[in-house]
């Protein structure tokens, strides 16, 4: 598994909320999110630090989408690095 920076179009409501709505993989393909199905802070097993895990559902499937407030930047945790298609990756 690896560490992999992504970009990642999200949503602030009126109370300061925020969700990811959209996530750009490196090879510019983009993932809706269909739903937000838990938020909490969390370590992640790949990259280490402690962030805000979201756990999205993306074409079907769970996915973990960190958001890491120490370096300010969204990644993902990718199982194969020869795979461009992230989704199927993850689970």
């Amino acid at each position: 598994m690896s560490k992999v920076y992504v970009e990642v179009t999200a949503k602030f409501d009126k109370d300061g909320k925020v969700e990811p709505v959209l996530v750009s993989w490196t090879d510019g393909t983009r993932y809706h999110v269909d739903k937000v199905v838990g938020i909490c802070r969390a370590v992640s097993t790949v990259g280490g630090g402690i962030g805000i895990r979201y756990t999205c559902r993306i074409c079907g499937r769970n996915a973990f989408v960190f958001y890491s407030e120490n370096e300010r930047r969204w990644f993902v945790e990718g199982k194969d690095k020869g795979r461009t298609d992230w989704i199927y990756t993850v689970i």
